[in-house]
């Protein structure tokens, strides 16, 4: 395809706090294609619609778009954009340098690929978990029919909201199903993004009484009738080329390099690793270095290990010299808890005998 061209959009309701906050995600890309679309969504407190129309005088590359409705660029992103890929973006959110650059190869590689979308990590006060589409169980026959973070996705659909006939927060819902009935979607296992749960003023957590929540799903049910074809069970809209290393990837999350700017050198200790997912690895995390267990080379920005039952044997074997060459960087640990499933007390005691207290670091559980 020619050269993806990425509008960013975004739209703001009693969040003019965040709008420095997420010019700033904006800015710090390091794709340089983009123009971000920005409305304020006719906010009763904090409105955003003041610093947004500043910043957009300022810098040619922010656009602000007045809407002529209440939620008319919540359910329909495209609207005001200029690019050939669009981005949702939502206002209290977090996109991290590289997710643009990420989006853009997978657009120009393949020109049958419709739509992105990314994992992340999610925070709802200080506790975060990460975010993957297992939970939806995929399988040859089944389709992708939720979006994850960072949905993105080829601008020539004109409009979502079905002239406006949409009433509750299906934009999600609705967006990825046309999306979907337009060709391929891939989801990038990777964390390219952080999802917040804002307090007071997202639709995620509003109370909703029973009658309003028998409409919401009404209206979902009302959508899904729309595109009967992705109900077929012999057809798939996924793009399955990540799926043999979903677990894989889990073990790279929350890890720093996910929100640096520069590629950095990792190295990955799980010793059972087969050769196409040391090859589907190396394609996920293309623009990174991944070295794999003992390695020569003298110092590695991160150690990310993968703990099984071989991977332990491995370690009580050789993490004292593998700690001695890296005194001073991060060591991150996951383990899946089908594969090596210790209790809170041994793992404890595993990670002080292997020198925990000096790694720098976290412990993430598939729990």
């Amino acid at each position: 395809m020619e050269r993806p061209v990425f509008s960013i959009s975004t739209s703001f309701y009693n969040r003019g706090k965040w709008v420095d906050h997420a010019y700033e995600c904006v800015k710090n890309q390091t794709y340089p294609f983009w123009e971000w679309v920005v409305t304020d969504d006719f906010s009763t407190e904090d409105s955003a619609e003041e610093r947004l129309k500043e910043i957009a005088a300022q810098d040619p590359r922010v656009k602000y778009y007045t809407q002529s409705r209440k939620k008319e660029v919540f359910y329909n992103p495209n609207y005001g954009c200029s690019g050939n890929v669009i981005v949702m973006f939502d206002s209290d959110d977090i996109i991290y340098p590289k997710l643009l650059e990420v989006y853009a190869k997978y657009f120009s590689e393949d020109p049958e690929l419709m739509g992105v979308c990314t994992g992340g990590i999610s925070y709802e006060g200080l506790v975060g978990q990460f975010n993957s589409i297992t939970a939806l169980e995929l399988d040859k026959k089944s389709n992708f029919n939720f979006a994850q973070w960072a949905r993105a996705w080829r601008n020539v659909i004109p409009h979502f909201d079905f002239n406006g006939e949409l009433k509750y927060y299906q934009n999600d819902t609705n967006i990825w199903r046309q999306v979907e009935a337009r060709g391929k979607v891939m989801f990038i296992q990777r964390e390219l993004y952080n999802y917040n749960f804002s307090e007071n003023d997202s639709v995620s957590r509003v109370l909703v009484s029973p009658e309003i929540a028998k409409g919401i799903e009404d209206e979902r049910l009302w959508i899904e009738g729309k595109f009967p074809k992705l109900v077929e069970e012999d057809k798939c809209t996924f793009d399955l080329k990540f799926l043999p290393i979903e677990k894989l990837s889990w073990a790279f999350y929350g890890c720093d390099f996910n929100k640096a700017k520069d590629p950095k050198s990792l190295l990955f200790i799980k010793t059972d690793l087969k050769p196409y997912e040391k090859q589907l690895l190396g394609e996920l995390f293309w623009d990174q270095s991944i070295d794999y267990n003992i390695s020569k080379r003298e110092k590695y920005d991160e150690v990310i290990i993968y703990l099984n039952e071989e991977t332990h044997e491995y370690l009580e074997k050789n993490l004292s010299f593998i700690r001695e060459k890296h005194p001073d960087i991060p060591f991150r640990f996951f383990y899946d808890t089908k594969e090596f499933n210790p209790s809170y007390e041994e793992l404890e005691n595993l990670l002080q005998r292997w020198g925990w207290k000096q790694f720098r670091g976290m412990v993430w559980g598939n729990i």
